[in-house]
């Protein structure tokens, strides 16, 4: 009921604005037709109140628009209110013939000046509106993130000025839609809808330099083995000719753990999969991982994620390579006591 009566409210508003505006059309055509003068005020009187009138139903109007994912409605509600602003600019240049006095020319140039400091920023955000809506970039409904500001959810609603975001912890955000061009945003909606490669794991291990060594005859035996192999199962994802004495342990773990990614079912292979060493740091060297999971759903994609890092950890190893660790206390410790 609440809903309701608001609702009548709202339109019984524009209702009386507009009842308002058609009197005071009525006068300024009364006075015109019997040549009276029309007072400046009266006319920018009228004039405001048919910009206000046109931004409250454009308002409304893109209320319903954005419940019903309509983006041409939207699109055009706020192309209205744009041009109504312009439509009051001019307007107040005639009424008041700004146009033909000098100094009043200088006055309006200097007002317009700083009105257009103050609202830099709303004059970004039209920027900014007219750009994604020309291409596409930004729709309601979609699935959005602006790491700037913790935003990560559902456009609900896009104006000139501002977009309003449904967070998935039940929070709204509500961001000037200017911080969508000067700053960085993710749309992830193709990806939801699964029109996409899958999700993309970018990540960089460190490695120990000093891990890094030609193999022994033992270690090559070992990793060959049908022991080893039962459990770890290197054969399979690398060729036995492959590992010998003298190879490298870290190029037989880089194409180990390519064909490895490329035998698992949950990892696409397009558009690219890559598993490469990246430049020497003081630290260690860089091994790089450049993957896409194929899955549209965010709980699969973080819990595949998990497993290849916590595999990577594990299969390390075996190629007799080691992650970079900061010495601790503990490793001090350790070190001690050997000695």
């Amino acid at each position: 009921m609440k809903r309701i009566g608001k609702k009548w409210l709202i339109h019984g508003y524009w209702l009386v604005v507009a009842m308002l505006l058609i009197a005071l059309l009525a006068v300024i055509a009364w006075r015109s037709f019997n040549n009276y003068s029309i007072s400046p005020w009266l006319s920018l009187l009228t004039l405001t109140m048919f910009v206000g009138l046109v931004w409250g139903v454009c308002g409304d109007l893109t209320n319903i628009f954005s419940l019903r994912k309509q983006e041409g409605g939207i699109t055009w509600c706020q192309i209205l209110i744009l041009c109504s602003i312009g439509i009051w600019i001019a307007g107040v240049v005639w009424i008041f013939q700004i146009h033909k006095s000098s100094s009043s020319t200088i006055v309006f140039g200097v007002i317009g000046g700083l009105m257009t400091v103050v609202f830099q920023d709303k004059i970004k955000g039209v920027v900014t509106f007219i750009h994604l809506r020309a291409h596409h970039l930004l729709n309601i409904g979609d699935w959005v993130r602006v790491p700037k500001y913790n935003v990560d959810g559902e456009v609900r609603r896009v104006t000139l000025t501002t977009v309003t975001i449904y967070n998935w912890d039940t929070t709204t955000s509500n961001i000037p839609i200017s911080t969508l061009h000067a700053d960085h945003f993710v749309n992830v909606q193709y990806m939801a809808e699964g029109k996409t490669y899958g999700w993309r794991i970018d990540k960089t291990f460190l490695v120990d330099t000093e891990s890094v060594h030609t193999l022994s005859k033992e270690e090559a035996e070992m990793l060959k083995s049908e022991e080893f192999n039962k459990q770890h199962n290197i054969l399979e994802y690398l060729p036995e000719d492959e590992i010998k004495e003298g190879a490298l342990n870290a190029r037989l773990y880089r194409l180990y753990l390519h064909h490895y990614l490329m035998n698992q079912p949950d990892v696409s292979q397009m558009p690219r999969l890559l598993v490469q060493w990246l430049d020497q740091q003081k630290e260690g060297i860089q091994l790089h991982l450049y993957v896409f999971i194929i899955t549209n759903n965010l709980d699969d994609f973080d819990w595949h994620q998990s497993l290849l890092v916590e595999y990577v950890m594990q299969s390390i190893g075996w190629f007799g390579l080691r992650l970079y660790q900061l010495p601790m206390s503990f490793d001090e410790m350790i070190e001690e006591a050997n000695v």
